[in-house]
């Protein structure tokens, strides 16, 4: 099995459900949101995994300031996950030797991770998503603003500036900290 067999045979899944596919990522608009499924090749270059993930291009441009490139990778959404978290184990990575790996990876896309980006393609589910993650616990700086601004959209700017007034309490400096008062001050957190 090889990389281009697991991608013709995920195009022929997604394609007819309006996905478009740069390299191992696919794309598909639904209503303002952008789907993204990706396979990710191991380092070694002997095992796949598959990732993917919902971007709301409003908290995009919140976060960041920008409006999101014309095709989004997976690090760039809203909320993202890899295949093991839907199917209840940390990580999976099939091999590429593997004679069964392409099956496996097309059941997983179908029961999995479809069903994941249709999930997420509100708001609140996405906000529960990330709480379930226990984001703010992960102290991961992008998750948490993402969290922020999604309480702000639904109209709790009081929850939301709490969370961003935690985070820039707690961050290390740097980039994130200028980015979290950025933030900050789009949601009028003063």
């Amino acid at each position: 099995m090889s990389t281009k067999t697991v991608v013709m045979r995920l195009d022929e899944l997604l394609t007819p459900l309006g996905f478009e596919r740069q390299k191992r990522t696919w794309n598909r608009r639904s209503g303002s949101l952008i789907d993204v499924i990706d396979v990710q090749v191991s380092k070694a270059g002997d095992a796949m995994t598959v990732n993917a993930g919902v971007m709301d291009p409003v908290v995009r441009l919140k976060c960041l300031g920008t409006d999101p490139p014309g095709f989004v990778e997976e690090p760039q959404c809203t909320v993202r996950v890899r295949v093991g978290q839907l199917i209840g184990t940390k990580d999976v990575w099939w091999s590429f030797s593997d004679g069964d790996a392409v099956e496996k990876v097309i059941e997983v896309a179908t029961a999995h991770v479809l069903p994941f980006v249709e999930r997420m393609h509100t708001r609140d589910a996405m906000e529960a998503f990330l709480v379930a993650s226990e984001v703010v616990k992960q102290k991961y700086p992008p998750d948490i603003v993402y969290l922020a601004i999604l309480r702000n959209e639904r109209g709790d700017r009081e929850g939301a500036c709490a969370v961003l007034a935690e985070l820039q309490q707690n961050a290390l400096g740097g980039a994130w900290r200028s980015r979290i008062g950025e933030v900050t001050q789009r949601l009028d957190c003063s």
